[in-house]
């Protein structure tokens, strides 16, 4: 099998630590993507070189979790995580090892790791390590723990969603073991901060199977330890209804609030402690929605829509009506053709309105009155000149007569 093009520029890294004596290999998502075929994203490396020794052997390194064995190496502006063999202690905070212990050999080191198909070396010849059996669980399309699934799960409760998480991207079955395990344990997510959770929902709920993967959350009673949805069970029907992913949690929150409008975005987003950027994301993706409820899309409506949410607005509204016509192209030639991009371009200002009515303190109509300038213009109404806004604006509002 070829090697990814980040394999190669990488190799130098691995050639160079060898020189110096130590072993070296390519370990965890970027090995298993490979076996998959698909595209390699990032590049672990782990050695038998200490932190310390990988420093003295590499020019430009960069200690960022040294502590835990892992340091940043700089190779021709790329940056590389290559970690020391080890093993972990104990875990009382449920995320990391009380101690590590730095060992000489590969197999301890992926002996500590979550699933058979992420616990696999490669060497610069592309060369695969798998004492777990990890490439035949990808053959079989399995997702098994290393080890007994009641310790790597209470290692790291987080493992339990990252199961559901590789079922929705992979499309794999998970191990019957490994599936009671999660049912027996998935009390210990409560351990978990919630900002963890999120990250792995988000990476669930945008997996290519995730019709696949959402029908676990309920197997295993995953719904009763998540924010929102344990409060209340009944929003759990809407995610589970879904026949597409969507990519962002505010898309999921938005659709919640579409089905449910009585529903306090503001408070969802709280819950699961996210920021002010989701709930602005969230809030818009909803006013727009309804406006194409009820009027379909216009120009006033893909004024309104950020650039950044077009592909979230197409996406809700494919979940939201099986029969959909609506692309990011058809977006893109409404929005190309609209007179103005911005209230900025609106040839008419503040001060404008001010001087037409002199007689009036200054106040919110300002505002008012240039909104909808504004809108006229978007919608066709009215002609961006100057004398036509004055004109326009003065029939709409007569002065008062002093």
């Amino acid at each position: 099998m070829v090697l990814d093009p980040l394999f190669h520029k990488a190799i130098p890294i691995l050639e160079n630590l060898e020189q110096h004596g130590y072993q070296a290999y390519f370990v965890g998502g970027s090995v298993r993507d490979h076996l998959l075929g698909n595209s390699v994203k990032d590049i672990d490396i782990a050695t038998s070189a200490t932190p310390t020794e990988v420093q003295a052997i590499f020019s430009k390194v960069i200690p960022v979790g040294i502590e835990h064995g892992t340091v940043i190496v700089r190779h021709n502006k790329q940056s590389y995580e290559v970690t020391t063999f080890r093993k972990d202690g104990n875990y009382s905070d449920f995320r990391h090892p009380d101690e590590v212990f730095f060992v000489s050999k590969i197999d301890d080191d992926l002996s500590r790791r979550d699933f058979t198909i992420n616990a696999m070396a490669m060497n610069k010849h592309g060369d695969i390590h798998d004492p777990f059996h990890g490439e035949q669980d990808i053959k079989r399309q399995l997702i098994r723990t290393v080890g007994l699934a009641s310790d790597r799960f209470y290692e790291d409760p987080l493992r339990m969603l990252r199961a559901l998480r590789f079922v929705s991207q992979l499309g794999f079955s998970i191990e019957q073991h490994t599936l009671e395990s999660i049912k027996k344990q998935v009390n210990f997510v409560n351990e978990l901060a919630v900002e963890r959770l999120a990250v792995e929902f988000e990476k669930t709920i945008a997996g290519a199977y995730v019709t696949s993967a959402i029908p676990f959350y309920r197997d295993v009673n995953l719904w009763g330890q998540l924010p929102v949805f344990k409060e209340q069970p009944k929003l759990t029907t809407h995610v589970e209804a879904l026949n597409q992913p969507l990519a962002l949690l505010y898309e999921v929150f938005a659709l919640l609030k579409i089905k449910q409008p009585e529903l306090d975005l503001r408070q969802m987003i709280r819950l699961w402690k996210l920021s002010n950027n989701t709930y602005n994301a969230a809030n818009k993706l909803v006013q727009l929605l309804s406006q194409y409820e009820q009027n379909g899309l216009n120009n006033w409506l893909i004024y309104q829509l950020p650039e950044s949410l077009y592909v979230s607005f197409i996406r809700l509204i494919d979940v939201l009506h099986q029969e959909n016509d609506i692309t990011l192209m058809t977006i893109k030639d409404v929005a190309s053709k609209l007179k103005i991009t911005s209230i900025s371009d609106v040839a008419f200002t503040g001060k404008d309105i001010i001087n037409l009515y002199q007689n009036r303190n200054k106040g919110p109509w300002i505002q008012s009155y240039l909104n909808q300038i504004e809108k006229a213009i978007v919608t066709g109404e009215l002609q961006n000149h100057f004398q036509d806004i004055k004109e326009w604006i003065l029939s709409c509002h007569p002065p008062e007569k002093s």
